[in-house]
C-alpha cells in the first residue's frame, strides 16, 4: 500500500513539474477577457526558410535563434481577477519546476520576470511574465532547443 502511494505521489509530482507555458496557455486561452496567440511548430518550420531577421538598428540578428523555436504561446489578460490567478499560477509553476530566474525588473507598480529551463547548454523553455499594477498580465512562453550561446550573443549584441 505504501509503495502504491509513493508511486502515485511521484507521478503527481512529475506532472506538476512538467507544466509549462503551454499548460498555462491552455488553461487561460478562450476565456473572456483573454487575448491568446499560438504560433505552431509548422510556422517556425516556414521561418527556417527565411533569410536572417534583424531588428531596426541592424545590430541584433534574431534569425538564428528563431529557427530553434518549436512553439510560442502569448497571453494578455486585462481582467484583474484572472490576471491575479494567472500570475499566481506562474509563480507556483516556477516554485515547483525547473524554471530559473534569468531577469527581474520592477518599476512604478510594473514588474517583469524572465525565466528559463536549461538542459545543459540548451534552453528548452523561455518564459516572460509582465504585470502592470495587478490589473493586467502578459505572458510569452517559447519552447524549443535554443543554444545558450545564441541567447548570450543576442544579449551581448543588444547591450552594445
Amino acid at each position: 500500500m505504501r509503495a502504491i502511494f509513493f508511486v502515485l505521489f511521484l507521478a503527481f509530482s512529475l506532472s506538476l513539474s512538467a507544466q509549462g507555458g503551454k499548460d498555462i496557455y491552455n488553461r487561460y486561452s478562450g476565456k473572456k477577457g483573454v487575448s491568446a496567440v499560438y504560433i505552431s511548430p509548422a510556422m517556425f518550420d516556414l521561418m527556417k526558410e527565411l533569410p536572417d531577421i534583424e531588428v531596426e538598428n541592424g545590430e541584433v540578428n534574431l534569425g538564428g535563434i528563431i529557427r530553434t523555436f518549436d512553439g510560442m504561446y502569448i497571453l494578455n489578460i486585462q481582467d484583474q481577477e484572472l490576471s491575479s490567478r494567472l500570475y499566481s499560477d506562474i509563480s507556483a509553476m516556477v516554485r515547483r519546476g525547473s524554471y530559473k530566474l534569468l531577469m527581474e525588473a520592477v518599476e512604478d507598480g510594473q514588474e517583469m520576470h524572465i525565466y528559463i529551463v536549461r538542459d545543459g547548454d540548451v534552453v528548452t523553455d523561455f518564459l516572460l511574465a509582465a504585470r502592470e499594477g495587478g490589473t493586467s498580465v502578459s505572458v510569452i512562453s517559447i519552447t524549443g532547443r535554443m543554444p545558450m550561446s545564441g541567447l548570450q550573443k543576442i544579449l551581448a549584441d543588444a547591450a552594445d
